[in-house]
């Protein structure tokens, strides 16, 4: 039985990530060896000996860490499978060498593809009633997206942020620099935070129950986020950037909505609070491609015959 070394991430998401693909090696009869970053022992590990190091990377306070350890193992045996959302947060000086693949999600660069993929089964929820008219989860404090934020905030009133707390007022004290918002509409903003979900099935509860789900890209984001899976998995309704990638993998108006700009976006929100009926229909068919064709066993299928060549559904 070939054996995985999975490296956790130490940060929600991508230890979520991370243990998918555990289970999806698993799956694959793979023996796994799950670790976090900072509990790695090198003589450990040279004992366990893998045929792969599997990494899912988005902590980049520890991308130090990681280098290091590669680095001291430097084992020419072991493939090295390495996953990331950003281009630039991977500066690793081994990038190169041969036994190294790395796949990325950035479609700037001529690296293997990365579409995200998601434990479906995790985000499955009952819809009840909406609790929520929009909602935005995720870090806010980019220029870029409290630039869009408060344009909703104008029109809308309150919203529904959730976030961590940090990364909240580190937004307020960021919209204050900018002088965004005067005093009247910075204490919306404030009044619109909901605080931080820790599980997925809380953040599923709150998307299903949203009316409008609404994903907002930083600078750097060029493709579908695992954001945008992880509410149309929940069976919410989300309305994201407008970007070819996505528009090829899902159907816009059918499966997701788009738009391109504030004023779209705000058009759009409008139309589709006065046409439930429509945002729950295009709800419905965008968590039938989701579950169907985003899971972790499927992306790992993928990744392994772009390295070996041959489709391991037979193992």
């Amino acid at each position: 039985m070939d054996k995985v070394l999975v490296i956790l991430s130490d940060n929600n998401k991508g230890k979520f990530i991370s243990k998918g693909f555990s289970s999806a090696f698993r799956n694959l009869s793979f023996f796994v060896y799950e670790k976090k970053i900072y509990d790695l022992n090198i003589e450990e590990i040279k004992k366990f000996n893998p045929q792969i190091i599997f990494i899912f990377w988005t902590d980049v306070t520890q991308v130090d860490e990681l280098c290091c350890f590669l680095n001291d193992y430097d084992s020419s045996e072991t493939i090295i499978i390495h996953c990331a959302e950003l281009f630039r947060d991977i500066l690793f000086d081994f990038k190169d060498k041969e036994n190294h693949y790395s796949f990325y999600s950035d479609s700037k660069t001529k690296k293997n593809r990365y579409i995200p993929a998601i434990d479906s089964k995790e985000y499955k929820t009952k819809f009840s009633c909406y609790n929520y008219d929009i909602s935005f989860s995720g870090n806010p404090a980019f220029e870029q997206r409290e630039l869009l934020l408060a344009k909703l905030i104008y029109n809308f009133g309150p919203i529904n942020i959730f976030c961590r707390s940090f990364d909240f007022y580190k937004s307020v004290e960021e919209i204050q620099k900018l002088k965004i918002f005067d005093d009247y509409f910075l204490e919306i903003y404030r009044n619109s935070y909901r605080g931080y979900v820790e599980t997925q099935k809380e953040l599923s509860k709150i998307y299903a129950s949203s009316k409008i789900n609404i994903d907002i890209d930083k600078d750097c984001d060029k493709s579908i986020s695992y954001r945008c899976l992880e509410i149309m998995a929940s069976g919410g309704f989300l309305i994201t950037p407008r970007n070819k990638e996505k528009i090829t993998k899902f159907e816009g108006g059918k499966e997701l909505e788009t738009y391109s700009d504030s004023n779209e976006l705000v058009d759009k929100i409008k139309f589709y609070l006065n046409n439930l009926n429509i945002a729950q229909y295009i709800a419905i068919n965008g968590k039938k491609n989701t579950v169907s064709n985003y899971s972790f066993y499927d992306r790992l299928k993928y990744m392994l015959k772009v390295i070996y060549g041959k489709d391991f559904s037979s193992r």
